[in-house]
């Protein structure tokens, strides 16, 4: 019941209560009169939302039948439906357990019409876990302008149809060698091997050199060439958990946490073991460390993904090698090059320089970042994060991570994802990644 009816029953109730106080017969005439007009759009109400329900069709048609997990799956819902005058039905989608939606909308608004009129909702899921996936229906809400109702529409001809999800292994078993101890993996490594692994969908971030224009001609959709590569280190995945009271996206951080799973997924059936460092900000948070078993990953992934409370901030620190490089950058300027003015400003902004350096002590995080990594074996790291709030510890890792050799992917909603390689060769400069942090 909407406010309106509320405002009704309420005036009713008035009405009659006066009635029977004062003696009035008019009024409870009145009253009762009000009562009936009310009974009577419930009863019209109930009926048109009757009709709606049996009018209703759904057909789902869905991309693939079978899919492997972790992969994106596009499906398409036909919704055939008559909505009588002066109702609104809304229809929305019942999404399956364990699946995550990645871009689309799964409601509609169906305007009142005189015939038959079909809606088209189109989204996107990526399954979290393999078995079979049920559809299990539509959520339907009529209302006017006094009432409201919803139902949950699950029976066989609102549901189906089922979705095979495939574990990672029973698709591309990754072969293992045992030359120097290293193994075929599952990823597009720097240096690639001459063997294509698999072909894939394109997702945002992956190189447009690897994609197979001929494959992509043919089903009208980008696909990228996986190929083989040869390395016996696993990389040190880097979540990056948003502030509790910092307004962030949902969508963002739902994201980066399916993201988060799956690459930490893959690190565990690609190598013997995989490690995760969680943190907030310049507050580390917990280290799942050289972890050889998926369910306690994932079970320690589902305890600490969400936003925290962040008890240190950095605030936009600068960094101490960014002022110490201003520094030497004023002093490499030719004093006679310029005028007097121009001197007396670069010479103020020295000495300023090296007052912030000499009263600035370095942070604790980084100390900490420093011998959490130092302690692992990596030559490379991935660092998710949605990109709101201060970014200065992400500035910290970097920074460090290019001291120590160490090929950094960086993965944000609006950075995309860029690789900073230490060494400078074919990749996005680290200084270039600053600019935007």
């Amino acid at each position: 019941m909407k406010r309106c009816a509320q405002g009704l029953c309420l005036v009713v109730i008035l009405i009659i209560s006066s009635a029977f106080i004062l003696d009035k017969m008019a009024m409870l005439l009145a009253g009762g009169t009000l009562l009936a007009g009310l009974l009577g759009q419930y009863l019209l109400f109930d009926h048109r939302f009757k009709q709606i329900v049996t009018s209703l069709e759904v057909h789902r048609s869905l991309e693939r039948t079978q899919v492997r997990k972790g992969t994106t799956l596009r499906i398409a819902t036909t919704v055939s439906v008559t909505v009588p005058p002066h109702v609104i039905a809304k229809i929305s989608e019942i999404l399956p357990v364990h699946a995550a939606l990645q871009d689309g909308e799964i409601t509609v608004v169906a305007e009142p019409a005189l015939s038959v009129q079909s809606y088209q909702i189109n989204y996107r899921i990526t399954p979290l876990v393999h078995g079979k996936m049920h559809f299990s229906g539509i959520a339907l809400e009529v209302q006017n302008a006094f009432f409201s109702d919803q139902i949950d529409l699950s029976i066989d001809p609102f549901s189906g149809p089922d979705l095979i999800v495939q574990p990672v292994g029973l698709f591309d078993p990754a072969s293992k060698r045992s030359t120097l101890e290293t193994m075929e993996i599952e990823k597009m490594t720097a240096i690639n091997g001459y063997g294509i692994r698999a072909l894939r969908e394109y997702y945002t971030g992956d190189d447009m050199r690897h994609i197979d224009w001929k494959v992509s001609a043919k089903f009208n959709k980008l696909f990228v060439r996986e190929y083989t590569g040869l390395v016996n280190r696993p990389p040190l995945i880097i979540a990056d958990l948003p502030w509790r009271d910092t307004p962030h996206s949902k969508e963002d951080l739902s994201r980066m946490v399916t993201a988060v799973a799956g690459m930490a997924e893959h690190t565990l059936r690609s190598y013997p073991f995989g490690t995760v460092l969680l943190i907030s900000g310049p507050n580390i948070l917990h280290i799942i460390r050289e972890e050889k078993d998926l369910q306690q990953c994932m079970s320690a992934l589902r305890e600490w993904m969400h936003p925290v409370e962040r008890t240190v901030h950095l605030y936009h620190l600068r960094d101490r090698a960014d002022l110490r490089a201003k520094i030497r950058h004023l002093d490499n300027q030719d004093p006679q090059a310029g005028d007097g003015g121009i001197s007396a400003f670069s010479l103020s902004m020295k000495k300023h320089y090296l007052s912030v350096l000499q009263h600035m002590k370095a942070p604790a995080f980084s100390g900490q970042i420093a011998r959490t990594i130092s302690s692992l074996e990596i030559d490379e790291c991935y660092i998710f994060s949605t990109g709101c709030g201060d970014l200065s510890h992400i500035r910290q890792i970097v920074r460090m991570a290019k001291t120590m050799k160490i090929r950094i992917h960086l993965r944000m909603p609006d950075l995309r994802m860029y690789t900073i390689d230490p060494a400078g060769s074919g990749h996005i400069s680290a200084d270039t990644v600053e600019a935007f942090l």
